[in-house]
């Protein structure tokens, strides 16, 4: 069974975003050519990935955070606490975008080296990797107005972002949450010395 933070990016998650493509057909339609009057949407679903992303990413760290805690304080509470605090204090994912280092930054908390250890996963993970971290310079270009970040965007051909691109971001996306899932699981059924919680 997946962890709590992948069934809400399945569910919950899923549906907001679903909402905004069916706003992007209604006003740009289905069928093929160019899109007009979309930019607006397209920055939109660009902010809605981006935000949502980095809530499963968040949630998943707190699963993992729990379940280290729980392990370590074993049936007394305040020391789970303790941990859980120690573990999650000042993370980047609270305050910032769920970037590349601050997905790796974060999981290291838990002694966890999640871009290597899905790069032995996955041989995606550096496509991943790479697309997550355009998709975060495209949600700050936006939020912004900075230029400079337009700029890399034009750079790596990712701009004007077209419906076409944040389809891709969305698709390296959900190959990225499934496999954090199983990952973060992995590591923690071995940390633990049990079966995976989820």
């Amino acid at each position: 069974m997946p962890s709590f933070a992948y069934q809400e990016w399945i569910g919950a998650r899923r549906a907001r975003i679903d909402e905004l493509f069916s706003a992007h057909t209604t006003v740009g339609g289905s069928g093929r050519g160019r899109r007009w009057q979309t930019e607006q949407l397209n920055w939109s679903l660009t902010f809605r990935l981006a935000g949502e992303f980095q809530g499963f990413a968040r949630e998943l760290h707190d699963q993992a955070v729990d379940c280290c805690a729980n392990s370590i304080a074993g049936t007394n509470p305040t020391l789970a606490n303790v941990a859980r605090a120690s573990m999650s204090s000042n993370r980047q994912l609270d305050r910032g975008n769920a970037s590349p280092s601050a997905l790796g930054n974060d999981f290291s908390r838990i002694g966890l080296l999640l871009w290597p250890a899905l790069k032995t996963a996955d041989r995606r993970a550096d496509k991943w990797n790479s697309e997550l971290e355009t998709l975060n310079v495209a949600r700050n270009a936006i939020a912004h107005d900075d230029q400079r970040n337009f700029l890399q965007l034009v750079n790596a051909g990712k701009f004007p972002i077209t419906l076409t691109i944040v389809r891709i971001w969305r698709r390296a996306l959900d190959s990225l949450a499934v496999a954090m899932d199983d990952v973060v699981a992995d590591y923690l059924g071995t940390l633990l010395g049990g079966p995976r919680p989820w």
